[in-house]
C-alpha cells in the first residue's frame, strides 16, 4: 500500500467519524433538550379563575392557563404576571404532579392563601380553592 492510499484511507476514516460525532451530538441534543420543555411547557389540567384582580390588568371572570409547573408573580419572566403591587416579583408556585395540585409560596412579602389560610411551604390544593395573593388579588382553581 502506497502512501497516497494510506492518506485517503485516514480522510475518509476522519470525515466518517467526524459524522459520527455530530450524529451523536444531534441525538444527545434533542433528548435533553425535548426532556426540559416537556415539563416545563406541558399544558396541564388547570385554569385559574380571576375573583379579584385588583390592579393586575385581569378582568373579573377571566380564566388563565396553567402550564405543569407555573410560576406567579410580578416579573415578566413568571408564567402568571400580576402586575400588581402588593405581589412580589416571584410569589408563589404551582405545580401538576400527575396526580393534584401544589401551591408554595415563594417566600412572598405580603403572602399567599389558600381558603382563607395563610400558607407556609408547599400545600395541596384542589379545583375550587381560592388562592389569595398578597392582600387583594383573589384566583380560583378550575379544572379544564
Amino acid at each position: 500500500m502506497s502512501v497516497d492510499e494510506i492518506l485517503l484511507v485516514a480522510r475518509i476514516a476522519f470525515v466518517a467519524a467526524l459524522y459520527l460525532f455530530l450524529i451523536v451530538l444531534a441525538l444527545v441534543l434533542r433528548r435533553e433538550l425535548s426532556g426540559r420543555t416537556s415539563t416545563a411547557t406541558e399544558r396541564a389540567p388547570g385554569d385559574l379563575l380571576v375573583v379579584d384582580p385588583h390592579e393586575t390588568g385581569y378582568e373579573v371572570g377571566e380564566r388563565i392557563p396553567l402550564l405543569s409547573t407555573s410560576t406567579i408573580g410580578r416579573l415578566p419572566d413568571n408564567t402568571v404576571v400580576m402586575d400588581d403591587g402588593f405581589v412580589s416579583a416571584e410569589h408563589a408556585r404551582l405545580q401538576w404532579n400527575g396526580k393534584g395540585w401544589v401551591l408554595e409560596d415563594l417566600k412572598s412579602t405580603n403572602g399567599t392563601e389558600v381558603n382563607g389560610h395563610e400558607v407556609k411551604g408547599a400545600i395541596a390544593i384542589k379545583p375550587g380553592d381560592t388562592i389569595g395573593l398578597g392582600r387583594v388579588v383573589k384566583l380560583k382553581l378550575v379544572p379544564v
